[in-house]
């Protein structure tokens, strides 16, 4: 993901300088298309790989397929294999049916899924990659391959995504050479990691796994300057057994980096597109949506496909944002029903939206952009629940998949009344009419013609259909768009045997049952709608009394507005008419499969409505096995073969009878309306140790490093001081940094420091135990995002009586936030982190002495990995492992002032820790989180300025900040937190304040309760405890 996209207008400004006179291509441009150097080719009709594509799409085996998906990044979920997959199976599956891979599909029916891979998680040093745990890219793409979705591979080396260094390695920042260059050091550097995820990857190329794509590096902005470096991670992926699949690469914008001919050329190009860009304070406002997708296609790759590798599937926050759930409000289903749908009507056959889950930045994975969490406003949140976006974009994704024609579409016409073809009969509606040339099929997409009108609008369309081109509806009423809502119109649409003449409500999707072809038609409650479908038999309704059908002419008219579940019954076939609303509860399981993505017939399947969530459903004799999760009691229908005679839910049967409409019905019992309370935070028995004993003179710091060097490589030079005290040049990457400085007798007068940590950093100075001052850098924001502070300045006068006449001690902490990301070659993850230049007049430092994570680089944790642990006393000692003895530590039960909630009464910081035990059923998904309540001091308003952090059962999952804001609760996955038995929770508060700082509140919390089919986690995940680690 692209850094703030320069409020997403750099993808909009480029394109609207590109010719605007071309149209979705009816002739062949293969001419057009140059086969990369060192590629073996994956153009279709002139390679043998399995992967192939033309001007329209992607193929599999020979056939088309839409590949419509999102991002997910799985080591933003280091619970590993269950919970990913989860996520995964809401997501699910496209198969093959006919000759292409469309249509019979579980959960949101999306068949693709991209995912980062992070260089600096995996990277312990120079020498060291480990693949194992939540960084096994192996464990990840079996779970995808078993659930049935293809995947694309983005290894970088460089990725962006908002994580610490864009995905570099800590390291790294150390090193001379220019990141993304050619630079000997650097080149040296990455070319083990590619070379590894290479290997892992190789065996999974399709046919033989999920993998059908490898992205080489990511929004790389220099064009040719920097191609012999594109050239050499292309190389690098061939020569370790990457030959199946293209390598593809996602542009920062349609500015054709690497889309053509000459060294860097991968074999299919694509561009990231943000339109409403990352303002969630305003969650109202829409800029237009974008009209030239079509013109930067026939433009820079008019012989590939039209490749969004990244589109808005919601917007990350910054420190002191609104949150995001303003990020979803912004990004949300309509949102969805309008610009993905707009994507479609320029020919879009390969999309994947940017988050599709966010996941979380625990330890220190953030840059200092963002916080903790990174739900990104996503249609799977970060507690992993649905949202309406979700049943939005399922509805989509059911659509483009029962729909082969529109893979082979071009553009017919385009316009309103009084600009280019006015389809419409209101100048309030924009219509593009696409066409598929083999079978006549027409898409209408029809959206108001401005964003700023927010108020339903009525309107008829003309149509080009089988019978003949005439405006609909034809038998009264109208079409109806609500506000911000697109509509996708078909017409000549074929449906198994069947032929759909034109509807006025969209096409969910459609399958074949025991000779019968089903389709299913939505539209919002209340709606119009009309549908023709070409038969002469007489047809009957069952359910909703607000549908009628009747015999027009040979055809059969479906009239009526919609509400709950109507079912029109004509010959051979079945019309399913349902309110939008309904339709979201649709689910089209597949019941069978001959391999990883059959390529054998029609595969059938049912049509299941009313659950929450449908995974997945198998015919085994007369019985169906439904697995699936509810959050309520809840009605399951379902229209399935005539064989099947029982129904069971997650194992158990249930009882059956069939409804109104001629399905099998019945009804699941919800057992969790209230789920046991959870222990109280309150009340608990809390330890606690001060955690910043470092401002002691007497602190014994003997052990810690010597900060001893006086020039470094990075670009950015230190501001003062004989030493350099960077962090990262003693291997201390990340989270807290401490330091001493030492100096004899009582001749110093000031003492200046300059601090740099990233933004919304913090720090605090101390002289001999006195505290001397604490700062903080200014949250980011997305108006002046290049105006934030990461770097403070202060200045303290010396006072005598403060000073010893033997050895003095400056002690200071830096929270550093993270490591920048990049912007093209600029080596912004270098900027220093920690003391950037130090300046003691009347006199000197004799030594400086540093710490971080405990034992730096060499760092014992080889689970939790590189990025999990600070520099804070506790981390170092291990108080936030599960089995640490807390020796010495007080207890709240005999200190009343021993809780967080109590506090300190001073400038410092004191780490509190407490037990707690979970009984959750097994068989309920109930997310818990942490909920922080602010401190606010009641005579100025203001919240107070502490930081903590949280470790669960030794994981750092959470930073927070309680003036800056804006993340109040936290979320603990299941598997880091143990469900179902005792939890061992560390939390830290430290005052910036002189007069100290206490938590308001803080209290565990449910933010959903689910009865659920997608397993449970035994216990923790693997990771050690204190006596393996210390």
């Amino acid at each position: 993901m692209l850094r703030l996209r320069a409020l997403a207008t750099h993808a909009l400004w480029i394109a609207s300088l590109l010719p605007s006179n071309l149209a979705q291509s009816a002739k062949d441009n293969s001419a057009l298309y140059h086969v990369p150097i060192g590629s073996p080719g994956f153009q279709h009709n002139h390679s043998s790989a399995a992967v192939t594509f033309d001007q329209h799409s992607l193929f599999l085996d020979g056939k088309r397929v839409f590949l419509y998906g999102g991002e997910y990044h799985p080591w933003r979920s280091p619970t590993g294999p269950v919970l990913w997959r989860d996520v995964l199976e809401k997501m699910k599956v496209s198969v093959v049916q006919n000759s292409l891979i469309w249509g019979e599909l579980d959960a949101a029916g999306f068949s693709g899924i991209s995912i980062y891979l992070h260089w600096g998680a995996t990277a312990f040093t120079e020498t060291d990659l480990d693949f194992k745990y939540f960084r096994s890219v192996t464990d990840f793409l079996d779970i995808a391959k078993s659930v049935g979705l293809l995947v694309t591979v983005r290894p970088g080396p460089y990725i962006n995504a908002e994580t610490n260094a864009g995905g570099f390695p800590g390291w790294l920042s150390n090193f001379g050479g220019t990141a993304r260059t050619n630079a000997s050091d650097y080149t040296e550097a990455w070319v083990p990691w590619i070379t590894a995820v290479s290997k892992f990857i190789a065996p999974y190329q399709y046919p033989d796994g999920p993998v059908i794509a490898v992205q080489s590096e990511n929004e790389f902005f220099t064009g040719t300057v920097e191609s012999p470096y594109m050239q050499k991670i292309e190389d690098t992926f061939r020569a370790n057994g990457l030959t199946k699949i293209p390598i593809t690469y996602n542009d920062g914008g349609p500015s054709g980096n690497f889309a053509t001919s000459g060294l860097g050329q991968v074999d299919m190009y694509g561009y990231d597109n943000y339109p409403l860009g990352f303002e969630c304070s305003n969650p109202t406002v829409w800029t237009e949506v974008p009209t030239t997708y079509d013109d930067n296609h026939q433009s820079l790759f008019p012989a590939t496909p039209m490749y969004i590798p990244e589109f808005q599937g919601g917007a990350f926050d910054f420190w002191g944002g609104p949150g995001y759930d303003n990020c979803y409000s912004l990004l949300n289903d309509e949102f969805a029903n309008v610009y993905y749908k707009n994507l479609f009507s320029f020919g879009t056959s390969i999309l994947s939206l940017y988050m599709i889950y966010g996941g979380t930045n625990w330890g220190n994975l953030a840059t200092p952009v963002v916080y903790t969490s990174y739900d990104y406003g996503s249609p799977i949140r970060e507690d992993r629940s649905l949202t309406t976006k979700y049943n939005e974009m399922k509805l989509q994704a059911h659509f483009v998949q029962s729909s082969p024609a529109l893979l082979t579409v071009v553009a017919i016409g385009n316009g309103t009344v009084g600009s280019g073809t006015a389809y419409s009969n209101s100048s309030q509606i924009f219509t593009r009419n696409l066409r598929d040339p083999s079978t006549n099929t027409n898409f209408y997409f029809v959206r108001q013609t401005t964003n700023t009108n927010t108020s339903p609008v009525s309107f008829s369309l003309q149509t080009n259909t089988s019978l003949g081109t005439f405006t609909i509806p034809r038998y009264g009423g109208s079409i109806t768009l609500a506000g911000r809502e697109s509509k996708i119109i078909v017409t000549n649409y074929a449906f198994g045997s069947s032929k759909l003449v034109y509807s006025t409500a969209e096409v969910f999707t459609w399958t074949t049952i025991d000779g019968v072809d089903y389709l299913v038609l939505y539209a919002i409650a209340g709606q119009s709608i009309e549908a023709v479908i070409s038969t002469s038999s007489h047809p009957t309704v069952a359910g909703s009394s607000t549908i009628k059908a009747s015999t027009v002419n040979g055809t059969t008219v479906i009239t009526g507005t919609t509400s709950g579940v109507a079912v029109v019954t004509v010959g051979s076939i079945k019309v399913l008419v349902v309110d939008k609303h309904t339709a979201y509860t649709f689910a089209q399981p597949r019941l069978e499969a001959e391999g990883y993505f059959n390529v054998g017939p029609a595969t059938s399947s049912v049509l299941i409505y009313g659950p929450y969530l449908v995974r997945e459903a198998t015919l085994s004799g007369s019985t169906l096995s439904i697995v699936g999760d509810i959050n309520a009691t809840t009605t399951i229908n379902v229209f399935a073969p005539k064989s099947v005679r029982s129904i069971s839910w997650n194992g158990t049967p249930l009882s059956t009878k069939t409804n109104s409409v001629g399905a099998l019905s019945a009804t699941i019992a919800f057992k969790y309306s209230s789920i046991a309370a959870l222990p109280s935070l309150t009340t608990a028995e809390w330890l606690c140790h001060d955690t910043l004993p470092e401002k002691a003179v007497s602190f014994d710091d003997s052990t810690w490093t010597v900060a001893n060097k006086t020039s470094v490589l990075r670009p950015d030079k230190p501001i003062g001081g004989k030493y350099v005290l960077y962090a990262d040049e003693y291997g201390y990457h990340q989270g807290d940094l401490l330091y001493r400085g030492h100096f004899t007798g009582k001749n110093a007068t000031s003492l200046s420091l300059s601090l740099q940590g990233g933004f919304n950093f913090a720090y605090s100075a101390y002289i001999n135990g006195n505290f001397l001052g604490s700062g903080q850098g200014g949250a980011q924001s997305v108006v002046t995002w290049n105006g934030g502070i990461d770097l403070l300045n202060a200045t303290w006068a010396l006072n005598p009586s403060l000073l010893n006449t033997g050895d003095n001690v400056v002690s200071v902490i830096v929270e550093s936030t993270g490591l920048e990301e990049e912007s093209g070659t600029n080596d912004g993850f270098k900027h220093p982190r920690g003391v950037r230049g130090y300046t003691l007049n009347g006199t000197d430092f004799t030594t400086w002495k540093v710490a971080g994570n405990y034992l730096g680089e060499n760092f014992p944790d080889k689970v939790r990995g590189p990025l999990n642990e600070g520099g804070l006393w506790a981390e170092r000692v291990g108080a936030h492992l599960p089995g640490y003895p807390a020796t010495g530590w007080q207890s709240s039960k005999s200190t009343k002032s021993c809780s967080p909630f109590a506090g300190i009464s001073s400038s410092g910081a004191t780490a509190y820790r407490t037990k707690f035990t979970l009984n959750i059923p097994t068989d309920a998904d109930v997310p818990v989180a942490l909920k922080f309540t602010p401190t606010t001091d009641a005579a100025t308003n203001t919240t107070s300025n502490y930081r903590a952090m949280i470790y669960i059962n030794g994981w750092q999952f959470g930073r927070y900040s309680d003036n800056f804001g804006p993340q109040r609760i936290f979320p603990l996955p299941e598997g880091i937190l143990n469900h179902r038995g005792e939890n061992e929770l560390l939390v830290t508060l430290w005052s910036l304040d002189p007069q100290g700082a206490k938590i308001a509140g803080l209290e565990l919390i449910t933010t959903a309760v689910v009865q659920s089919g997608k397993g449970s986690v035994p216990g923790i995940v693997t990771s050690p405890t204190y006596s393996e680690l210390r």
